[in-house]
């Protein structure tokens, strides 16, 4: 989180903050993203059969595939629909089990990915295999499985968040510290805004058009990645969001800390969606 901050123009000072959902969780079979800063996606699960990928994004959006993070040449690209927001990207190449693939979505001056694991076409067959096995041991499987999904169904219910964030574009007000408090403005079309307020007045503007992408290692753990109007160098911020409408300054490792913001005193931050 530190260099998230700092780049702001001294936003925040994070203390031991690094910089698109490793960082990003890695997930065989595609799970519910926390709403992101930036164009919506989901991707269906992916097979080392496979010749295309299927998903779901922001109307209109831009969708990339690329073996790595920073491959210069992609796997494939496709535009989701401008009605439906269905995509589907045609694949160069085919690709290998337990391979990872990065999807991204893109439009106006933001972007969002995931990290997609490859799985084994035999591990589908293989199910298939089972579920049509004898007779005698079909009840005994059958009832197994439903005790296990049960057991899985609680435990996943238990630490699962009670709540979805769609997307956080908006305005987004601090706590007050030490006299002091922010506001943080995402937007597709100007980007994220930030600035800093004492006694309710504005003193500063941390950042301002900065052009930004967010990734989620958790559906409420983010990773924010961005660059300040006409700065090269890209900072980093993590969020932790503790309902759909309220976030956490945090650092890589999802803990809260304290964290400076221009010329206010390092304090622990809050915001709630205005």
């Amino acid at each position: 989180m530190k260099k998230f901050m700092v780049a702001l123009t001294g936003l925040v000072t994070l203390a031991t903050v690094g910089a698109v959902v490793p960082a990003t969780a890695v997930n065989s079979v595609v799970t519910a993203h926390a709403a992101h800063v930036g164009p919506s996606l989901s991707v269906n699960a992916i097979y080392s059969s496979a010749k295309k990928v299927t998903g779901k994004a922001t109307k209109g959006s831009k969708i990339t595939i690329k073996a790595t993070k920073n491959a210069k040449k992609n796997l494939g690209s496709a535009k989701a629909s401008s009605k439906t927001g269905k995509y589907t990207v045609k694949l160069a190449k085919s690709l290998k089990k337990n391979s990872n693939v990065y999807v991204y979505a893109t439009k106006s001056k933001t972007s969002f990915y995931r990290i997609i694991r490859v799985e084994a076409k035999k591990a589908a067959a293989a199910a298939t295999k089972k579920t049509t096995s004898k007779k005698s041991t079909k009840k005994t499987t059958k009832k197994s499985t439903k005790k296990s999904t049960a057991k899985k169904t609680t435990t996943a219910k238990k630490h699962a968040a009670k709540f979805t964030v769609k997307t956080p574009t908006g305005t987004w007000k601090s706590n007050t510290a030490n006299k002091y408090s922010q506001v943080w403005k995402f937007s597709q079309k100007t980007g994220l805004n930030q600035y800093l307020y004492k006694n309710g007045k504005k003193v500063k503007t941390l950042t301002s058009y900065a052009t930004y992408s967010v990734s989620a290692k958790t559906p409420t753990f983010w990773k924010i990645t961005y660059a300040p109007k006409n700065s090269k160098s890209k900072k980093t911020a993590y969020l932790r969001f503790t309902s759909a409408k309220k976030f956490k300054i945090v650092n890589s490792k999802n803990k809260v800390i304290s964290t400076k913001a221009g010329v206010a005193p390092a304090a622990k931050w809050t915001f709630a969606k205005k």
